[in-house]
């Protein structure tokens, strides 16, 4: 459903990213960026975005000193002064007068490295369908924050769902790790107001956050390719508009269900879209994997200073050899396979169904369940006999617990029976509160879980009568069946023996109820189909081979409906100050694969490189960053490196003490398996490269073998002193930097 091989464009093809629409400010008709500092103040910001519930944060946030991003070396030794420091939304904002609002649940995350004044940003792009990958760089004091859109091929190397990733349980390397908490507490700082003692709950709640992010690239794959049908634009609009109208039941029930038997979706939509699937993936469709293993950083250091101050060193392995600080087995950039495997049939329409259901907020919902709920629609009735159980007390009727089941006869002006199963308490006279476990119509449709709304309780001769309405628990959404239309109403009537005081000797006594359920959803049909027709002669396009816009759905839905005109976010992009890219690809610096002058291999490192190493940034190492004198020069000064990193292709996976290079996305990229790349004529030019450069400074031949011994992490550093900016230049004198770096 994502192809890791083809990241897209690095700037948005269409609109912005959500976090460009919280951090930029208007002024003189046109936006900034004004991105708040210290990073506390834009944590602040982003809350006040969501404003959740007194005492309930709507930002889970998580310290990794010991993490894998691209920073993971750069609080080197500093680890637990500088931790990495991530946070994701995982709340919706609630309902706000004439603004849809944003919604940034599962679609904005973070992740800060203080020391080298960096935040790595993923946010969702609503007019585009993805996810944008930015970097806040000079994030310091005194700095001026600049944001770009990072190089997506770098940042695909890992992210290969093209979206957020985090670990499995059990979050070893997070603060969720007591051991990891005590040094961070041992710093004795604050830590941008994050809790440093913190449960599972919290990198819980962001793994669960990633996993809801992974499944809207499915559903935007679904929606857009699922329904396509090749010369038949018609067709395919239909089946947009009824995926709409199925994610509306979906959600507008709870997410409890949709309507199965309705001939919109048994004549015309499964099976258009069990055909396109047929047809197009007969084998299945595969579901990226946002997760990567859990890692505990402390497996792979030991303390060298006091308690506390975060000076580590690499542990030494059992044999004597020192042992990598990252194995390649919790390497994020190794290709992950899919989570899941995806066929056709009614679980490919219901996945579709619920994961496009997640488009729309809960205050959307809410607007327009509360709008269909008082339309003036027309009532049915359903019916049935039930078993009464009272409790009394002081001759007063405190509990009424029931159960019901259809008549044997039905009512030829009802439309059927219904069983049921609840209680409900009165009080003065009036019902208070109460519950539904079950109410099962006739043909098959059942709720669950349903909460009573008070309503009235009065006594006569025949018995008790009543009447009160229902609502989904938790929620609190109209009681709705999968057809999307309301439980309006329920009526009871209890048959007392005798007089009305005669009831204390009972214990089950009988009687009816009725259940009233209004054709509401009809009113979303209608509008449906007009949306489909404006899509049809080309008036609209949120029903076309384009990604599924919640401002675009909506605003037009509600519309059609008659329903409150409201501001909506976020499609357009006027105003809006210039995307920046990353710069990666300076020509005036790049290597000039037809320079004669330089060594030939040159241009092979730049073919299979310059994706990660080209860039700006000097983590990963950037050592084809500069002019050819620099590269040159940096090529030299990395050589026990790249060698090798290049000579893991010759040893099997299980046994790699670090992730070979170039990585396997590269190589896919360039239609090439990791089963020919050991023996390819070009890997050879790379190894042979790094093998001169290191036999000219040590006269004798270097053998791998003896890199393995030394340890990954004890070799000569790849950048040169006078490469590396933004650190002390004596902290990297001599040829052994530090040994995490």
């Amino acid at each position: 459903m994502v192809d890791p091989t083809d990241p897209g464009s690095d700037l948005p093809p269409t609109g912005r990213s959500l976090f460009d629409r919280i951090v930029t400010e208007e002024e003189g008709g046109k936006r900034r960026y004004a991105v708040p500092f210290p990073f506390t103040a834009l944590v602040q910001k982003i809350e006040r975005q969501v404003d959740a519930n007194p005492g309930a944060s709507p930002l889970k946030r998580v310290l990794i000193p010991l993490n894998r991003s691209l920073q993971r070396n750069a609080a080197a030794p500093g680890f637990f002064k500088y931790p990495r420091a991530v946070l994701g939304v995982d709340t919706e904002a609630p309902m706000q007068v004439g603004t849809a609002g944003l919604f940034l649940k599962d679609r904005l995350f973070l992740g800060y490295q203080e020391k080298v004044g960096i935040i790595e940003v993923i946010s969702y792009n609503e007019a585009a369908g993805r996810f944008e990958f930015q970097v806040v760089r000079d994030y310091r004091p005194g700095g001026n924050p600049r944001v770009v859109y990072a190089n997506r091929l770098l940042c695909t190397v890992c992210h290969q769902n093209q979206g957020p990733i985090f670990s499995r349980p059990l979050w070893d390397e997070t603060h969720a790790n007591p051991k990891i908490a005590a040094l961070l507490q041992a710093e004795g700082r604050a830590f941008y107001d994050f809790p440093v003692q913190i449960g599972v709950d919290m990198p819980n709640a962001l793994d669960e956050a990633t996993d809801r992010a992974n499944e809207l690239s499915s559903s935007q794959f679904l929606w857009q390719e699922g329904c396509e049908q090749a010369g038949s634009p018609n067709l395919s609009i239909d089946c947009r508009a009824d995926l709409v109208r199925f994610l509306l039941q979906y959600r507008l029930t709870g997410s409890r269900g949709f309507d199965i038997r309705s001939p919109r979706y048994t004549e015309r939509f499964f099976p258009a879209f069990t055909k396109q699937w047929k047809e197009r993936w007969p084998g299945g469709v595969l579901v990226p994997d946002p997760d990567i293993m859990n890692r505990n950083g402390l497996d792979f250091f030991r303390f060298t200073g006091p308690k506390g101050a975060g000076q580590m060193q690499t542990v030494a392995a059992a044999d004597g050899r020192s042992r990598a600080t990252m194995r390649s087995l919790f390497e994020p950039s190794i290709p992950r396979g899919p989570v899941a495997s995806l066929s056709g049939g009614p679980e490919a329409a219901h996945r579709v169904v619920a994961g496009l259901s997640q488009f729309l907020a809960e205050v959307d919902i809410q607007r327009l369940d509360a709008h269909l709920f008082g339309l003036p629609s027309p009532r049915h009735r359903h019916e049935a006999v039930c078993r009464y159980e009272l409790r009394q007390r002081g001759g007063v009727i405190e509990r009424l617990i029931f159960q019901c089941h259809p008549p044997n006869l039905v009512d030829p002006d009802t439309a059927g029976g219904f069983s049921m199963d609840g209680v409900v308490y009165l009080q003065s006279g009036k019902i208070e509160t109460g519950t539904i476990d079950h109410l099962s119509f006739g043909d098959g449709d059942e709720m669950t879980d349903l909460e009573v709304v008070p309503g009235e309780a009065t006594m006569d001769r025949r018995g008790l009568n009543g009447r009160f309405g229902l609502v989904q628990e938790g929620s609190h959404l109209h009681a709705r069946r999968p057809d999307g239309n309301a439980v309006t109403e329920m009526t009871f009537r209890v048959d007392l023996p005798g007089a009305a005081g005669a009831v204390s000797q009972e214990t089950s006594l009988p009687g009816t109820a009725t259940v009233s359920v209004a054709d509401d959803f009809s009113a979303v049909h209608r509008a449906i189909d007009a949306m489909a027709e404006e899509n049809r002669v080309g008036a609209s396009d949120f029903l076309a081979h384009k990604p599924f816009r919640r401002a675009g759905v909506m605003p037009k839905l509600f519309e059609k409906m008659g329903m409150s005109t409201l501001i909506w976010c976020c499609l357009e992009d006027q105003n809006m100050p210039v995307a920046v890219p990353e710069v990666h690809s300076r020509k005036e610096d790049s290597i000039d694969p037809s320079d004669g002058e330089r060594h030939p291999a040159i241009k092979t490192f730049y073919r299979y490189c310059a994706d990660c190493h080209h860039g700006e940034d000097q983590f990963p190492p950037n050592f084809l960053h500069g002019s050819p004198d620099q590269v040159e020069d940096n090529l030299t000064h990395c050589a026990e490196r790249i060698f090798f990193r290049l000579g893991m292709w010759q040893i099997p996976s299980s046994e790699r003490p670090e992730t070979p290079m170039p990585p396997m996305g590269t190589l896919r990229r360039r239609h090439l398996s990791p089963e020919e790349w050991p023996d390819h004529a070009e890997l050879g030019i790379l190894k042979k490269y790094a093998a001169d450069a290191l036999q000219s400074s040590n006269v004798r031949l270097p053998q791998l073998n003896d890199f393995i011994e030394k340890g990954y992490d004890t070799l000569r550093d790849c950048l040169p002193p006078s490469n590396r900016s933004g650190r002390n230049a004596a902290e990297w004198a001599g040829d052994r930097p530090h040994a995490v770096d």
